[in-house]
């Protein structure tokens, strides 16, 4: 293992110097960042997948969703699309991608728009929709030609940012440094019960300047339920064999949730974002039918739902999702007021950037 580290190493500082001059030039206004007068949320992070970006970008939706006119931008990964598109009742994931289906689902008197060119999209969106006070940027920390107002960065307890290493070593985009534009950074996937002496620790790895805040999160399980028919599961789940159903960067917290509920399950796990397909509906019915439980279900989650929801035959099948959310370990309120203090605070009526004359820019 520590031979093929050594094989990648001029790998990862190749690709770790292209993008530290990238930022550099941005850092210098050599390469331009567009800004714009209404607030803009992002949240990203330094590694490739798995923090939790997408139940942190729900809670900020829950939270300004009553008060302001709110709308998500995405890059939509995996859609078989390429055009900016403003999600409707038509939309599936094959067009706008799993996490924009998701959050238009579970959120549809919001705004959900998808593209690549994340200024193209904020343009596209304040054309079409002028009356948007505040937008949502989900996975754009390293999409530098957009300025956002408030970068909030997550990174997992498992795997912390200051103990990754650049790609193809580890799992990190950008060197660590990164971190100095996050104004909040949080720590996701928290035990319940962290203790003040592993939150100093991590803050101390962490080593937040003086303008940046740390929060710590943990995952919070909801209602299971038939995302075909939307009826909940009756029962406790743990009275069901079980077929846990993936295709997520990181599935380990579900199964740890399950073992916790002694659960007993069996595991199909695919790579993250994975476009189910018919195929895949006849491997797994295969799979489940090997059961030999009376009462059996395949549970996935509501991000694989959205993908599953668009294929022939997974109906037939007996699945149900789990809701995933987040919740604030001690300091909530705390964090709550500084992204509502942030609105409050940069409202306005929106103006193209300086030097953007048209939308295709």
């Amino acid at each position: 293992m520590k031979v093929f580290r050594y094989i990648l190493f001029p790998i990862a500082i190749i690709y770790g110097g292209i993008t530290l001059f990238r930022n550099f030039l941005y850092n210098k206004n050599i390469f331009k960042s567009s800004e714009f007068d209404r607030p803009i949320i992002c949240i990203g992070n330094l590694s490739m997948g798995g923090t939790g970006k997408t139940p942190h970008a729900e809670y900020l939706a829950r939270l300004l969703k009553d008060q302001y006119n709110l709308a998500i931008l995405s890059r939509g990964y995996g859609r078989k699309t390429a055009d900016y598109i403003e999600a409707d009742e038509n939309s599936t994931a094959f067009h706008i991608g799993d996490e924009p289906a998701q959050y238009h689902r579970k959120f549809p008197n919001i705004k959900v728009v998808v593209e690549k060119k994340r200024v193209k999209g904020v343009l596209n969106l304040l054309y079409d929709n002028s009356s948007v006070e505040v937008i949502l940027l989900d996975d754009a920390f390293q999409h530098r030609s957009l300025k956002a107002g408030q970068n909030i960065l997550i990174t997992d307890f498992n795997r912390p940012f200051f103990k990754d290493l650049m790609l193809p070593m580890g799992e990190l985009r950008e060197f660590r440094k990164g971190k100095n534009r996050a104004n909040i950074i949080i720590v996701s996937k928290c035990p319940h019960n962290l203790s003040l002496e592993k939150k100093n620790e991590i803050i101390k790895g962490i080593s937040p300047n003086e303008k940046q805040s740390i929060f710590f999160s943990f995952i919070k399980y909801g209602r299971i339920y038939n995302p075909f028919t939307n009826k909940e599961l009756k029962g406790e789940v743990s009275n069901f064999q079980i077929l846990v159903l993936t295709g997520i960067a990181n599935p380990t917290p579900l199964y740890e949730e399950l073992t916790r509920r002694e659960v007993t399950f069996s595991k199909k796990a695919y790579r993250d974002h994975y476009p189910f397909s018919e195929k895949d509906v006849a491997t797994i019915s295969e799979i489940f039918g090997t059961f030999d439980s009376s009462k059996k279900i395949i549970l996935t989650t509501e991000k694989d739902a959205s993908r599953l929801l668009e294929i022939k035959g997974f109906e037939q099948l007996p699945i149900y999702c789990i809701e995933i959310e987040i919740d604030l370990i001690d300091d909530k309120e705390k964090f709550d007021n500084e992204i509502l203090e942030y609105v409050r605070e940069n409202k306005g009526d929106s103006k193209l950037p300086q030097g953007t004359n048209e939308l295709s820019a």
